[in-house]
């Protein structure tokens, strides 16, 4: 046990047996009485809790503030009616005035620093160093400033005034400045209130719990102490007397109950069963209905001081009806505080759906939905985990691995968070289910002062299914949004394609013409200059006209295997005569570097279609051109398949590669317009300082043999 503790319940205690003596030994039942209802259960509830909390300072602020309000009034309305003609007296009133401030010091202590009775922040540790050295000062400076000593919180109408032997005339000047100060006494249980206010509003979740209890009934004690101690000073009578005695039973209830449950008794504050909840509401509701009744019989009391009964009954009524709003407001406090948020199933479903309509874009839907459950049910935080089917891939056109691209859509594998600080398992999961299909889950961490009730975990299936509901139909739109922007590419794709199949034709026959001009068309207009030098010399019977036709032969055969090679450059022979296969194998043995042919041997001598075999042949020709031109590499392989009524053609180098997003030409778009008009398509997969490799799927409506 503290020593604290032991001097405060023995000053108390002493205070206690004081007061009822003096009292009964001066005649005057009453005030014992009021010693026993009065400051009595404040010290009592005060010893209790530092008893039963000996190792908690909250426990010590609050037998402070009992034996603090047990030695005021032993001193001031006891031993001071005792020793009316003891001309000390003027002690026992400033040692009243002391204990009266701190009673008020302790409140500060016990109410601003709850539940542990120890400062958080610095702030806190000075106001209550502030207010301990005005307790301490204060008494002392009114009874320098001011004539009379000062009449305490509870004065006695009937009690002479004491006059101050301290008093110094030439501070009177500072007499109602620190009157003024005095008076704010009862003011300090407010400030420790507001202490716990603010607290309340940075504490944690388990400290709120404890908290908001002791603040719901301090709250309300307050006003009624106020409202008493207000009555008390202006009705210096006996209706003055009976609005306190009105008042206090509700005050010792609501204040002294908050008090020690708060303080002693940390279990209470686990409210989460159905049952403490609806017993702690009841006992809430008891108390405003009491402070509702006491504030309007204390309004008709007072009143009935000034003006006639009937007036008086009269505006106690009215005051009743005027109070009806402030009584169910409070209510409502108890009950949220209690219960947590009451859900209003309608509007939070119909808030959530206006949060869904009003997402700007498809890929914020899933912060949209994470956003409007977390605030619709009060969730700490809350993810929501999308997972929706890939849609079939587009057919046709040039694909470059790793490119990415098209029309923003809806995520179909996406995660979103609201609030913070989730744990790693959550403590509800609602799937996302449209049409029998799972589109996504709902995760949800716990309320902010508690648990998940069951009404809040219907209605979350109830968001979840309209939730799954948007997800589908936005997900339906951006699909189709998507489908229709790939429809228009491919048109646009397709006009190009079309313009540069022309372009590149006329481009060949232009090449073809120019070729045919400047090589074929020139030997042959040279032949037959040298043809005619060789006859006129052969008419005049020179000997070198057989030397010229001999060179005019060797002419003729080079330009035999020139026409040649631009035929086979053209379209080979070897592939009208033998097949695709061969074909190959010919062009491979005129390039100057390795080239490995992987191929099925069922393939040899086997015709495709004409316009697939063509097609083939054009894109292993240009391919194995590039390779040699740019590829710089040492070995190159070509693969032939025939798959699934599919044939397939792959080239790959090892030379130096590139990135297919950067580096334009190399006839690539030409390769991917040749073999989009059979509905074939390419593929180009290539990094700098790997290799490149180029894979065409043609499909194959019928093979012949040769």
């Amino acid at each position: 046990m503290r020593p604290t503790t032991v001097v405060l319940g023995v000053l108390g205690a002493a205070a206690l047996v004081v007061a009822v003596v003096v009292a009964l030994a001066i005649g005057d039942p009453g005030l014992a009485g009021w010693v026993l209802v009065g400051p009595g259960p404040f010290f009592g509830a005060g010893l209790f809790v530092a008893l039963r909390r000996p190792g908690r300072p909250a426990g010590t602020w609050c037998l402070l503030t009992g034996t603090g309000f047990m030695v005021s009034v032993c001193l001031g309305d006891a031993v001071l009616s005792a020793v009316a003609e003891w001309p000390g007296r003027w002690l026992v009133v400033l040692f009243r005035q002391w204990a009266d401030y701190a009673t008020g010091v302790g409140a500060i202590g016990l109410f601003g620093w709850f539940p542990d009775g120890r400062p958080q922040r610095p702030a806190e540790r000075r106001v209550v160093q502030v207010a301990a050295v005005t307790a301490a000062l204060l008494p002392l400076a009114y009874a320098i400033t001011n004539p009379m000593m000062a009449a305490g919180a509870y004065p006695n109408p009937d009690a002479p005034a004491v006059p101050s032997p301290l008093f110094r005339p030439a501070l009177a000047a500072a007499g109602p400045v620190v009157g003024a100060i005095d008076a704010t006494y009862v003011g300090w249980i407010l400030l420790g209130f507001g202490m716990l206010a603010l607290r309340y509003r940075h504490a944690s979740l388990d400290q709120r719990r404890r908290i908001r209890l002791l603040l719901l009934g301090m709250g309300v004690g307050i006003v009624l102490f106020a409202a008493q101690f207000t009555a008390m000073r202006l009705l210096e009578d006996a209706g003055g007397r009976m609005v306190g005695l009105l008042l206090w039973p509700v005050i010792l209830v609501v204040m002294l109950g908050s008090m020690v449950i708060g303080v002693a008794y940390d279990g209470v504050f686990a409210v989460d069963e159905p049952l403490r909840r609806s017993v702690l509401y009841r006992a809430l509701w008891a108390l405003i209905a009491a402070f509702y009744v006491a504030a309007a019989a204390a309004l008709g009391v007072l009143a009935a001081r000034f003006l006639s009964v009937g007036v008086a009954v009269l505006l106690a009524a009215g005051a009743a009806l005027l109070f009806q709003p402030v009584q169910r407001r409070l209510e409502r406090i108890a009950d949220r505080w209690v219960f947590g948020p009451r859900l209003d199933g309608y509007r939070v479903l119909a808030r959530f759906g206006t949060a869904l309509e009003s997402a700007p874009q498809p890929a914020d839907l899933l912060t949209a939905i994470a956003e409007a459950v977390r605030d619709g049910l009060a969730l700490t935080w809350v993810r929501v985990r999308l997972d929706l089917p890939d849609p079939p891939p587009a057919a046709g056109g040039l694909a470059a691995a790793g490119a990415g691209g098209g029309p923003a859509s809806l995520p179909r594998a996406g995660l979103a968070c609201a609030g913070g600080g989730e744990p790693a398992e959550p403590a509800l999961v609602v799937p996302l289910v449209e049409g029998g299909e799972e589109l996504g889950r709902i995760e949800c961490g716990p309320r902010h002062d508690g648990p998940l009730l069951d009404e809040e975990r219907r209605l979350l299936q109830q968001l979840a299914r309209q939730a799954a509901t948007a997800v589908r139909n936005l997900h339906l739109t951006a699909e189709l949004t998507t489908r229709l922007a790939v429809i228009r590419r491919q048109a646009d794709d397709l006009a190009a394609s079309r313009a540069r199949i022309v372009t590149a034709q006329d481009a060949e026959r232009r090449r073809i013409q120019r070729d045919l001009h400047d090589g074929v068309q020139q030997e042959i207009v040279a032949l037959s200059a040298k043809l005619a030098m060789a006859r006129q010399r052969s008419q005049r019977g020179d000997r070198t006209a057989d030397q010229l036709l001999a060179e005019v032969q060797g002419d003729v055969i080079a330009l035999l295997n020139e026409v040649r090679e631009f035929a086979h450059a053209i379209h080979p022979p070897v592939l009208a005569d033998k097949g695709l296969l061969e074909a190959i194998e010919a062009q491979a043995a005129r390039l100057p570097l390795g080239v490995v042919i992987e191929t099925d041997a069922a393939l040899r001598g086997v015709h495709f279609p004409q316009q697939v075999e063509a097609t083939a042949w054009y894109v292993i020709s240009e391919a194995l051109t590039n390779v040699v031109k740019h590829a710089r590499a040492r070995q190159v392989r070509v693969r032939l398949a025939q798959p699934d009524g599919r044939l397939t053609v792959e080239i790959c180098d090892d030379g130096a590669g590139f990135d297919p997003r950067t580096v334009g030409g190399l006839g690539l778009a030409g390769l991917a317009d040749r073999i989009s008009t059979i509905d074939g398509t390419l593929r180009l997969d290539s990094a700098p300082g790997r290799g490149t490799t180029l894979r065409a799927e043609i499909p194959l409506p019928e093979v012949r043999d040769a």
